[in-house]
């Protein structure tokens, strides 16, 4: 796939200029959902903002409480996802995956309303494998794949599982927040340095049976 990583993770936005940059995804008022913590986006503000990503799309992308059909995230979000879980095939990594846990969805942070948007609320954050990488299990015992995370960071995503508190099944596409630790390989797809996709290990042949 022909994707300009490096010009989309150009245009990454912080995540404290997401207000300013995209606009309040609550509109001129909150209204609140059912769930606490979260909100009704304001049908302006998403028809202008927010996109489906068929999963046809996504070849091999995980289930989400049974059956997925898009994926809906930012615009801007969008084709830098498609080209994102290219490599992430590539590499061989999308069955090593058990769950997708969500990407857009109007609410705060931690689900408080006094909190900030979650940066969820613009559509611009997945999660993966919920069940053993919830919000503040130490980096130690979180069991997401590895492989999968520098994948996902080299494509310009940013990994929760780095920060403070930490939140391991949570990447977001915006740039890194100031103080976090930035591995040396995060945004290496828009650097012209991405890592060899891992070679296959060859079948073993056996060898010929006596007398033949």
């Amino acid at each position: 796939m022909n994707f300009d990583f490096a010009n989309s993770i150009r245009a990454r936005p912080a995540q404290s200029e997401l207000m300013r940059v995209l606009g309040d995804p609550r509109g001129p008022r909150e209204v609140p959902a059912a769930q606490h913590g979260a909100f009704v986006p304001d049908p302006t503000w998403a028809r202008s903002h927010l996109v489906r990503v068929p999963i046809a799309r996504l070849p091999g992308w995980p289930r989400y409480a049974g059956q997925t059909v898009a994926v809906t995230v930012h615009r801007i979000a969008a084709e830098h996802l498609v080209a994102t879980w290219a490599e992430v095939r590539r590499w061989g990594l999308h069955t090593r995956l058990h769950t997708y846990d969500g990407a857009f969805m109007g609410r705060h942070i931690l689900w408080n309303p006094q909190n900030a948007l979650s940066v969820h609320a613009w559509g611009l954050a997945l999660d993966f494998d919920q069940a053993t990488n919830r919000y503040g299990i130490p980096a130690a015992q979180m069991q997401i794949d590895r492989d999968f995370v520098r994948c996902m960071e080299e494509c310009g995503w940013t990994w929760g599982g780095r920060w403070s508190e930490t939140d391991g099944m949570h990447f977001q596409l915006t740039d890194p927040l100031p103080g976090t630790t930035v591995p040396s390989w995060q945004d290496a797809m828009g650097k012209g340095q991405p890592t060899p996709a891992p070679q296959p290990v060859p079948t073993p042949v056996a060898p010929p049976l006596p007398g033949t």
